[in-house]
């Protein structure tokens, strides 16, 4: 009979710290997408192992709305919170460094190209 009530227990905790898991994770995930600016692109993988990237449209109590980035429109997809395993911002791809090292590039390029047509023409 001991055993019997020592393996209820045991099995009533273990239940109880699964859901209260499930309830933290819910939290989590409704409290960062909420932070999400609406209009962002965002990089989203599900329990299932699914990813996807697109526009995040809503956030609720239940979950957030992504639409897709596809070559074929599809419809917004609703996610629920419960199936969630990673949201990233996507960020847009470049930088002011990158910017600038363009820039520098191209001066740099259009100077030497005069100084060759100078020089070429010089030399005649």
């Amino acid at each position: 009979m001991k055993r019997m009530i020592a393996l209820f227990a045991a099995g009533v905790l273990m239940v109880s710290s699964v859901s209260a898991g499930a309830q933290t994770t819910r939290d989590y995930w409704m409290e960062y997408t909420s932070k999400l600016p609406i209009g962002s692109t965002v990089r989203v993988r599900t329990t299932d192992g699914k990813r996807m990237s697109g526009v995040l449209a809503i956030v609720n109590d239940t979950g957030i709305t992504v639409q897709a980035k596809t070559r074929v429109p599809e419809p917004p997809r609703h996610i629920a919170y419960g199936q969630l395993e990673q949201v990233e911002l996507k960020s847009g791809g470049s930088s002011v460094g990158k910017a600038v090292a363009i820039g520098a590039a191209v001066g740099v390029g259009s100077f030497l190209g005069m100084l060759a047509i100078v020089a070429g023409l010089w030399s005649d």
